[in-house]
């Protein structure tokens, strides 16, 4: 049987949304937030046509006067899956997927802006760390101490090497494993290298630095989805974001505003112990769309504004992209 390999979709980056917050007192400034599709999305879409309807006398049939439609509804059901991100996506930070735009006008503070994008608080200061930390430090230390110490003390259930390492690194009893690792080592044979325990431990902290700032940056998409939906409160004519989704040929750029949303779980997929964070969060966004541009002309191959502007059946049967959305050009 030969072995299979499989060509990466790049998914992130042909399919996401982008969330575009106004910047008070910077003119025409906004944040923009990225939240790309790791997985499958699901999208179901609806539109309304209003028409006015007369019941004449003696008429077997109504008659209908246009008034418009309602915005096209796009219902949204994606997962954010822990375990995926660090198996397929470890590299990924906040720093790529957070970033100023700002006044057209000022070139220069433009320039600026987009060479020093926005950025997060440093990996020890991330929420993950500590509550992480908290658990495996200070909560679970004196019980985790009772369960090496009770292991050790019953012939059947003597430890590994490899466990205690595992123990006395995650809950901070390095002294402790230590002694008994020696212990150990003076009577048992191995085969495996004697790498140290000190090494062993540094390579546990990084994979858990990994896991926190990658939880670091769940948390901080959920936060941004739940934040979709109220205004700045300082000042509240500044709204909610506008949120632009892209997704493969269907869905290019689409300006929305989000009415609602759900956040749930899997819970057949467990928690990460340390931080109680869901493994696979399951979230439902409903969004509407917003074209407004100059309220002029749309034109597909027109600026950013002008391709905003509403389009009618006109801009499939006979404009030049065959289509209403604002991407294609």
């Amino acid at each position: 049987m030969t072995s299979r390999h499989i060509v990466d979709r790049a998914l992130p980056e042909r399919t996401k949304l982008m969330f575009y917050f106004p910047m008070p007192r910077e003119g025409d400034s906004y944040y923009t937030v990225e939240m790309p599709f790791f997985e499958n999305v699901t999208i179901k879409e609806s539109k309304k046509a209003r028409y006015q309807k007369y019941s004449l006398i003696s008429r077997s049939s109504n008659l209908y006067s246009y008034m418009g439609a309602d915005s096209r509804i796009l219902n949204l059901t994606f997962n954010i899956s822990l375990p995926h991100l660090l198996e397929e996506h470890p590299d990924i930070n906040l720093d790529k997927y957070v970033s100023y735009m700002q006044d057209k006008d000022n070139a220069e503070s433009e320039k600026q802006k987009f060479l020093e994008p926005y950025k997060t608080q440093s990996i020890p200061d991330g929420i993950a760390f500590k509550l992480g930390t908290n658990y495996t430090k200070s909560l679970a230390t004196d019980s985790a101490k009772q369960v090496l110490n009770s292991l050790e003390s019953t012939a059947s259930g003597s430890l590994s090497v490899e466990d205690k390492e595992h123990i006395g690194t995650r809950y901070g009893l390095e002294q402790l494993a230590i002694s008994q690792i020696a212990q150990t080592r003076t009577s048992v044979k191995t085969d495996r290298p004697n790498t140290g325990f000190q090494q062993n431990a540094i390579e546990y902290n990084q994979s858990q630095q990994l896991k926190y700032r990658i939880i670091d940056l769940i948390i901080y998409w959920t936060n941004i989805i739940r934040s979709s939906v109220v205004n700045y409160s300082k000042n509240p004519i500044y709204g909610p974001p506008i949120i632009r989704l892209s997704h493969g040929v269907l869905y290019q750029n689409i300006p929305c505003i989000c009415t609602d949303y759900s956040i749930d779980y899997n819970e057949a997929a467990g928690y990460d112990i340390d931080t109680l964070l869901p493994r696979q969060l399951k979230i439902n966004m409903k969004l509407e769309e917003a074209r407004d541009g100059d309220f002029g002309e749309f034109v597909p191959k027109g600026n950013a504004i002008q391709r905003d502007n509403l389009a009618g059946w006109e801009a499939v049967v006979l404009g030049e992209t065959n289509s209403m959305d604002p991407g294609y050009y």
